[in-house]
């Protein structure tokens, strides 16, 4: 598997959404939100105790697929479902 962009690039003229319910393991939660954090693209959007909404912007599927892939192999993660998903024109207010 060839790792995403380190920088989404939407020159393609589209922008993808997602957002992802993430549940870690109580005692590796301060290591995934670091690990997430440093992951361009991805910002915590909401977190209760172990349970985070991580949303991710970046140019197609396929970059969204990786991240996801990414944040599933994390040490602590036991679980990570993509609860939304949308693509939409990469210009400004478009989505």
């Amino acid at each position: 598997m060839t790792a995403p962009p380190t920088r989404p690039d939407t020159a393609a003229g589209e922008l993808h959404i997602a957002s992802l319910l993430v549940q870690v393991r109580p005692d590796r939660e301060a290591a995934v939100r670091t690990a997430l954090a440093a992951m361009p693209g991805t910002e915590i959007a909401l977190q209760e105790r172990a349970k985070m909404v991580v949303t991710l912007e970046g140019p197609d599927e396929g970059w969204i697929a990786g991240r996801m892939s990414d944040i599933q192999h994390l040490d602590g993660v036991l679980a990570a479902l993509l609860v939304f998903h949308h693509a939409g024109p990469a210009e400004a207010g478009a989505i």
